[in-house]
């Protein structure tokens, strides 16, 4: 016995050692695929000698005196910190993924060629004028003189699924663009919510499950003024449409937003959650007598960072700020006269038409009593399957309208009518010239101007500059329609529903020097008196926007620490109604339960906080998500209910909407009991079952049900969900603070299970005051890097979720200062 045990301790120990040194040998192999932030080439392409300077966050400081020079930086020092990321996104664009990822990757791809970003891309790139051209060129010169230079340090990921980097191309560019922008828009999928409910529902009921909602401001475009209705839900009750032909089967709907779900878990991108807060300040109230701006957007929480963080240096161009993997572009920064940042507007730019085929012939269509052939094009996917490459031609079809999006769904034409979707065109003609102009900005006229050219992504812009102005402005193409709020498809036959054009730039609203002498946008609504409509579906909570401007009130004198106190804020408006409510059932039906009165005052003493510790919190939302399940999961479909939940920054408001509107008390009665039930006994049966939830889920005492336990997140690589990487390179998960309505957010939509999982946040933080112009600061989600054992892999985690930024560097010497690395281009003579 006792030798087996020593033959046992020897095995033991041999087989550590020997994970000890594959452990050892992965590290060190990890480690020389590291990029070197230091060297000197010379190369061809460029106009003259080039540097970029590290700093101590990977942060590449760019110096050139030719802008074309600045962006071939910009792509070599993005190649080496994020290729495989932006391969990622290119691929998901232009219907590639399952080139890498295999078949089951086949539906996304088949969604994007319909799609067609790949073809609009290359339409926009043949549009270009030579400088455009030129510009565009020479960030790709920079992205593959590193693919092809540096092949034995591109990204692990490249290996693990066996497949070569290629070049990068303007259409691969373009294309990658488009996809963001397209998911960034979400109307299209409360279309197809709204038709599914009223499918299921009938008009009245579907139409209630996804109405249209007004919070009565606050109105961006009216800085300062307030009503007495304000943050009080109302729906629009109208129903345009009261008959329509060619029904559309539910499992059609729901297999097409199936396709869209797994094309957002691809990227990360998820459009119902894309929202943000931006804010100026302008002299009169800050200490310094200077204006300040303050932005976070929140968007997907990406391992790594969604942002990319650039400092350019050159003649007449010293700007910083952040970009998107794959955009020649400072998108939100500053240079020494102005900064800018923006939130999205929720425009709907976005249509589906019914169209109608014909009976004898199902290559034609029908509009205004005449049949018209689609367009067709064959689309090539390449898949792997085992060891064998193999290819699927996609038959796409386009109608007047655009792609018929529902060819990837069987029994397509049989069962189920076309639809198109229509979108914006030319939404990328002038990019390139606005990055190109954007930086050289000094003053408010010149930044509308820059700003005229850029229709990718529908903003809502916010300025400051060094002189104490502020100023507002929305920009993009935005479309008239002739009939109908775009809420639901509508029949692309009659010719009714066709958009009258787009709402011309100069009348799109904007605001300068505002009488309030702040500006906020949080996605909140625009303006009560515009003639043109823009957002066309609900509306966001406008708890961010109230709260952002009740603290900037507040404040005397506004500073760094008052801007950074208001992105940290976690009170909970949305919470607090709730938990009103709940109080006021509990204190009307007089309730005697011990239970119940003991969580009654946990709510009646809260205040309001979201913070990792806070219990108030946890009560006051798993009420919410009770009253959900209570109102609405026995009365629809669980594919439904999941696309009620799966929208939640709108569906949010329904509670909200119906404890304010006696005319949805229907909604309240439980149909499966005899008895009526009104909004008193639903807020307690809800209660009731939010302590029987939170029981299970934390145990008896209620003191230890903390928000942060709850609620949590997880930073996680798109490789991350397989072991071992799953262990190596996912961060977390952490307690998070936040949620659905407050200016520091913790966002996520499923709420059918524990944990709830944080999929979305202030994905940056960017803050500036022209008094103390050397200090402005920022901080992304993790780090520059997406090079697993980097130091700049995950070093910006801890100061992001303290809400605490870096130093954005911009004078010479200073950079020097915190230099990490210095890389030097040369023309070749």
């Amino acid at each position: 016995m006792e030798k087996r045990m020593k033959v046992f301790k020897i095995v033991v120990v041999i087989l550590l050692i020997i994970i000890v040194i594959i452990v050892a040998g992965v590290y060190l192999f990890v480690k020389t695929t590291l990029p070197d932030y230091d060297g000197k080439y010379t190369v061809d392409g460029i106009r003259g000698r080039i540097e970029i300077i590290r700093d101590v966050h990977g942060i590449p400081h760019i110096f050139a005196d030719d802008q074309n020079d600045l962006v071939f930086g910009l792509g070599y020092a993005m190649a080496q910190d994020r290729l495989w990321q932006m391969d990622i996104f290119r691929r998901a664009a232009k219907g590639r993924l399952s080139e890498i990822f295999g078949k089951i990757a086949l539906d996304a791809d088949r969604f994007s060629r319909v799609l067609g970003f790949g073809r609009s891309a290359d339409r926009a790139v043949e549009g270009f004028t030579t400088g455009e051209r030129e510009h565009l060129e020479s960030f790709l010169k920079g992205i593959n003189l590193y693919i092809d230079s540096k092949r034995n340090e591109l990204p692990m990921e490249f290996r693990l699924l066996g497949y070569e980097a290629e070049h990068f191309t303007p259409s691969d560019i373009i294309a990658s663009v488009l996809f963001q922008a397209f998911m960034n828009n979400h109307n299209w999928k409360f279309e197809i919510s709204r038709l599914l409910a009223i499918s299921e529902l009938g008009g009245r009921k579907g139409r209630e499950l996804f109405p249209v909602i007004t919070f009565h401001g606050p109105y961006m475009s009216r800085p300062g003024s307030r009503s007495n209705l304000e943050g009080i839900p109302a729906s629009e009750k109208l129903s345009y449409m009261k008959e329509r032909d060619g029904t559309v089967p539910q499992y059609a709907l729901a297999q097409l937003l199936e396709v869209d779900a797994f094309l957002e878990k691809c990227t990360g991108f998820r459009g119902q959650l894309v929202h943000s807060n931006c804010w100026a300040v302008s002299g009169v109230h800050t200490r310094s007598g200077r204006a300040l701006l303050s932005n976070d957007y929140h968007m997907p929480l990406h391992l790594p960072s969604l942002w990319y963080e650039v400092h350019f240096r050159g003649k007449d161009i010293d700007a910083m700020g952040i970009t998107l993997p794959g955009v020649p572009s400072i998108i939100a920064g500053h240079n020494g006269d102005i900064a800018w940042g923006a939130t999205t507007t929720g425009a709907d730019t976005q249509d589906i038409y019914i169209e109608k085929l014909n009976p004898k012939n199902a290559d034609e269509y029908l509009f205004r009593g005449r049949y018209e052939k689609f367009q067709k094009i064959v689309e090539r996917i390449y898949y792997k399957e085992g060891d064998e490459k193999k290819h699927h031609d996609e038959t796409v079809l386009v109608s007047r309208h655009g792609p018929i999006i529902n060819t990837t769904i069987k029994d397509f034409g049989e069962k189920h009518p076309p639809l198109a979707l229509q979108t914006v065109k030319g939404a990328l003609e002038g990019m390139i010239t606005f990055s190109m102009k954007i930086y050289r900005c000094r003053n408010w006229k010149e930044f509308k101007n820059a700003l005229s050219l850029n229709n990718a992504f529908i903003w809502n812009w916010v300025y400051a500059d060094r002189e104490g102005n502020i100023g507002f402005k929305i920009n993009g193409m935005v479309p008239i329609r002739r009939k109908g709020r775009g809420l639901e498809p509508v029949p692309g036959w009659s010719g009714e529903y066709e958009w009258a054009g787009l709402i011309p730039s100069n009348r799109l609203p904007e605001c300068y020097n505002p009488k309030s002498g702040y500006i906020v946008t949080a996605n909140n609504e625009i303006s009560d008196s515009f003639p043109f409509m823009i957002q066309g579906t609900a509306f966001v909570l406008p708890y961010r926007a109230m709260r952002i401007e009740e603290m900037i009130r507040g404040e005397s004198k506004a500073t760094y620490e008052t801007m950074r106190a208001i992105q940290s804020d976690t009170r909970s408006q949305f919470g607090m109604i709730i938990a009103k409510h709940v109080v006021k059932a509990a204190e009307e039906l007089r309730s005697t339960d011990e239970r119940i009165i003991e969580l009654v005052s946990y709510l009646r003493n809260w205040d309001g906080s979201s913070g990792v510790d806070s219990i108030g919190m946890t009560i006051a939302f798993e009420v919410f998500v009770q009253l959900m399940d209570t109102m609405f999961k026995s009365r629809v479909s669980d594919e439904l209910y999941k696309r009620l939940i799966d929208q939640l920054h709108y569906s949010a408001a329904l509670p909200l909407l119906m404890l304010s509107d006696s005319s949805y008390a229907h909604w309240y009665d439980i149909p499966d009991t005899e008895e009526v039930e009104g909004e008193n006994e639903i807020l307690l049966k809800s209660l009731r079952s939010a302590d029987e939830a939170l029981t299970a889920f934390f145990g008896n005492d209620i003191d230890e049900w903390r928000w942060g336990a709850i609620h949590t997140y997880t930073f996680k690589h798109a490789l991350g969900s397989i072991p071992p990487f799953k262990w190596l390179w996912n961060i977390g998960p952490v307690p998070f603070p936040g949620g659905i309505s407050t200016i520091n957010p913790g966002n996520f939509s499923d709420i059918t299970k524990k944990p709830y999982e944080v999929t979305d946040g202030a994905s940056m933080r960017h803050l500036i005051d022209f008094g103390d112009y050397e200090n402005a600061k920022v901080v992304i989600t993790t780090g520059q890097s997406e090079r697993w054992l980097s130091p700049y892999y995950d070093d910006q985690t801890e100061l992001w979720l303290a809400v605490r930024y870096h130093p954005m560097w911009m004078k010479r010497e200073a950079i020097e200062k915190h230099a990490e690395g210095l890389t030097v281009f040369s023309p070749r003579q």
